[in-house]
């Protein structure tokens, strides 16, 4: 396993810090400089983070459990976990690159052995305190786990060695040690990361009236179930409940919407006949009882993939109404059991939502790296909606996807983005294009994303200001505000990579001269090539926009008599849609600016 990269290493140290520190035992020495002891909390919160998701108990609890300190011989967090009857002995190791090496092997060996003759003297008072709690633990588990825990390239093959040669090691009497220590690498730290931000897993109990099944190809329940019974998950879960549908409550507004809330306020019995019904995919399905009433049964992993607006408008009509009777008031339920991760659980949700008009932009929800995504710009306090629903805000912290793929489009290389920005923006946002798929990439980080949206909200603020003059110049604010971002994305391009987020202020005061110079020569550039045509004209046509971004990039980097740019804008290969190579250069080309977070 490699090293963890310095994006994840920087949204752990953030997680850590907002998640873990505070509940930390104190600090036996409080006397050091302030930075050395935010750097100490954050090594020692990362053996609790280690505990968390080994174990699945809170952060507070998994931080309660840390012992690092001085004279800790080894042992960074000890924690009994009473479900298996487990007892976990952790060290870790927060360093960017480095292995896990022998001697901290050897101390982690030195506390063990100590730990196993409940020998507690020279321990630190950290662990002394604990001393009653640590020996009762030791008197009833059944099982002791080592757990090495490190954000670097692996464990060394010396300090490997060291660890296996003490649990075959049969001189200290313990058999309860678990044959293998539990490697808790970078792998596992960045899915504890993204797990961390997941939804829950909805675990659930519902009752279906007049339950069918078929077990062929997939087990599968048909049936009636009660609205207020849907309601209650609604109102106990949330957004959980939703977790793998394509949408969230796409709020009263819409017609189909209203159309439910007016059916349970005049004729809740004919609510069955007039909505196309709930479709649930569920990792295990478990009948537990029938009555008269129905079939209870108990869900491992319920997920809601159609039927979001009925659940949805269903409890804030309940909410408006709580006198309101819906004993009468059932809808079809359709339970499936799939993984709704798999290639099936995804044809299904395609399949299935047509009751709300559906954009075909609002498949992206289906991306497994749109979640990724929410998950790691969770981390750093920003909201990322990536499914369609009611509107979130336009703050600082908040963005939609549709936000995401015009940003990302204005720092791609390819100049055909500004033209499709133009007239088709919807089409970034099918996820079977390459116009998508070139955008929303395995290796795009939380940062460069976020700071691609914060870029593109201040040339927005930027062009709405430009295009309050006149006449052509006006136009071409209006519309070659696209073109404008595109060609100043290409000066910052280096510092959006940066793991630091943009801060508006510092976007206004560094890129305000740029952007002063860029505007005059896109100005001249289109003046040069309007000929009769209309500054719209100009930018929504690839055969004029495309030479036009060319000649501004050579003007503005004065780049005119370039050898190799006079080479290359005589050479396009056959298979290309532009000219790649000139571009690819002029892009290099660009000067950057600093200063941006």
């Amino acid at each position: 396993m490699s090293a963890i990269s310095e994006y994840y290493l920087t949204l752990l140290k953030t997680h850590l810090a907002e998640k873990f520190v505070a509940h930390l035992p104190a600090l036996l020495v409080q006397n050091k400089p302030a930075a050395e002891q935010a750097t100490k909390n954050l090594s020692r919160a990362f053996s609790a983070f280690a505990i968390r998701h080994l174990t699945g108990i809170t952060e507070k609890e998994a931080a309660e459990s840390v012992v690092d300190d001085s004279d800790d011989f080894g042992l960074d967090a000890i924690y009994y976990f009473a479900p298996t009857e487990t007892l976990f002995l952790v060290q870790a190791k927060l360093k960017a690159s480095e292995e896990f090496k022998l001697p901290e092997a050897l101390a982690f060996c030195q506390g063990i052995r100590k730990l196993l003759r409940q020998d507690f003297t020279g321990f630190n008072p950290v662990i002394i305190r604990r001393q009653t709690e640590i020996e009762d633990a030791l008197d009833n588990c059944n099982a002791i786990q080592l757990v090495v825990a490190h954000t670097g390239s692996g464990i060394s093959y010396h300090a490997k060695t060291a660890v296996e040669e003490l649990l075959r090691d049969n001189t200290h009497g313990e058999e309860r040690l678990k044959p293998t220590v539990a490697d808790f690498d970078s792998g596992k730290v960045i899915k504890g990361l993204q797990s961390s931000q997941a939804y829950a897993r909805v675990d659930a109990r519902i009752r279906v009236q007049k339950c069918s099944q078929v077990t062929e190809p997939r087990n599968t329940y048909f049936g009636l179930a009660q609205i207020s019974d849907l309601v209650a998950l609604h109102n106990k879960y949330g957004k959980s409940l939703y977790d793998k549908n394509i949408r969230t409550f796409l709020g009263h507004a819409t017609e189909v919407n209203v159309s439910i809330q007016k059916t349970l306020a005049t004729n809740p019995s004919h609510f069955v006949y007039l909505n196309n019904g709930v479709t649930v995919l569920c990792e295990q399905i478990e009948p537990r009882s029938s009555s008269s009433t129905g079939k209870l049964f108990s869900i491992e992993g319920f997920s809601v993939i159609n039927g979001a607006q009925t659940i949805a408008s269903s409890a804030q009509f309940v909410a408006d109404n709580p006198a309101a009777n819906l004993e009468m008031a059932r809808v079809s339920i359709t339970l499936i059991q799939a993984n709704a991760d798999g290639e099936f659980g995804k044809s299904v949700t395609r399949a299935r939502n047509h009751q709300n008009p559906v954009l075909f932009a609002n498949f992206v929800a289906l991306d497994e790296e749109q979640e990724r995504l929410r998950r790691d710009l969770a981390h750093l306090g920003i909201h990322y909606a990536y499914k369609a629903g009611t509107p979130d805000g336009n703050e600082p912290d908040r963005f939609r996807a549709e936000d995401a793929a015009q940003a990302l489009a204005l720092f791609h290389a390819d100049p055909r983005y500004v033209v499709w920005l133009k007239n088709d923006p919807s089409s970034l946002l099918d996820p079977s294009s390459d116009r998508y798929k070139n955008l929303f990439t395995p290796d795009l980080s939380a940062y460069e994303l976020a700071n691609a949206v914060r870029f593109a909200r201040y040339v927005v603020a930027r062009m709405n200001i430009e295009s309050r003059g006149y006449g052509q110049e006006k136009l071409t604010y209006k519309h070659g505000s696209h073109a404008f971002g595109w060609l100043l994305a290409k000066q910052v391009r280096v510092e959006r990579k940066a793991s630091k987020l943009f801060d508006a202020i510092k976007l206004e005061a560094q890129l305000s001269l740029a952007s002063d110079s860029l505007r005059q020569v896109l100005w001249n550039q289109t003046q040069l090539a309007l000929g009769g045509k209309s500054p719209i004209q100009l930018f929504r046509n690839q055969k004029y926009a495309v030479p036009l971004l060319s000649a501004v990039l050579i003007a503005h980097y004065g780049l005119a008599a370039d050898p190799a740019v006079i080479a290359k804008q005589g050479r396009q290969q056959y298979d290309q849609p532009y000219q790649k190579e000139l571009f690819d250069y002029l892009i290099s080309k660009a000067p950057q600016i600093a200063g941006l977070s």
